[in-house]
């Protein structure tokens, strides 16, 4: 099995923090760094080389673990598990939904928590769940290779579309709808039915408009909220 070269641990009980902390060093595992809030990990974590996040779900805080969870699935590629004393089905239903690699009641084993890391690590590896950071696109006669995070904005024009980047914009022949299945859908968002764009590239939010890089798109009140959830979630 893969060993994971590092693990972050949310865990809002100092203890059994210290105690996690320990039990990793001594099987050879790396301690990435740990919280005792939602909201502290998910700071760190995005600054931090993890492979996986250890992560209760009962936090002190306003966020609790879930909401952690849902964080990283939206913005980044590495695997979950869980650990909670909280079997409830409400409780088990919002997990689900975060789609853990893994989950575990205390009081658990030493030896269960470690087996448990090292599928959940193997498995993601496997599945080839790290999205991929560019893609090809047929502009004329030409397959181009361009990078994901360098599209501000799709524009539909029928059975043709414009993908617009900093300094230059390709025709493609595809239909937005087709072409958005290629995005990861955490970055790429609808503003208007005519218009895909980039969730990072956001300057400003009025109305009926959106702006990025000083260009202002169309935006459609069916649209709105979705961005503006995702945007105060960053």
């Amino acid at each position: 099995m893969v060993t994971p070269k590092s693990v972050y641990i949310v865990e809002d009980i100092a203890i059994s923090r210290m105690s996690l902390e320990t039990m990793l060093k001594e099987n050879d595992y790396e301690v990435s760094g740990s919280a005792a809030t939602a909201e502290i990990a998910w700071k760190e974590i995005q600054q931090t080389t993890t492979d996986l996040v250890l992560l209760d779900i009962n936090l002190a805080g306003e966020k609790n673990g879930i909401w952690l969870a849902q964080q990283v699935r939206k913005h980044l590629s590495i695997p979950i598990v869980y650990l909670t004393a909280f079997g409830d089905q409400q409780t088990l239903k919002e997990v689900l939904d975060t789609k853990p690699n893994g989950y575990l009641m205390k009081p658990y084993q030493e030896a269960t928590l470690l087996t448990t890391i090292d599928i959940a690590v193997t498995n993601f590896s496997e599945t080839g769940t790290t999205p991929k950071n560019f893609i090809f696109i047929k502009d004329k006669l030409v397959k181009i290779k361009i990078d994901i995070s360098d599209i501000f904005y799709v524009k539909s024009d029928g059975n043709y579309l414009e993908v617009k980047l900093k300094d230059k914009t390709h025709v493609i022949r595809k239909k937005l709808l087709e072409f958005k299945k290629e995005l990861p859908n955490s970055l790429f968002f609808q503003c208007h039915q005519r218009y895909l764009i980039n969730i990072s590239k956001v300057d400003i939010i009025k109305t009926n408009v959106i702006i990025l890089q000083n260009e202002e798109l169309p935006l459609s009140l069916k649209y709105k909220s979705a961005i503006e959830n995702t945007l105060s979630n960053l």
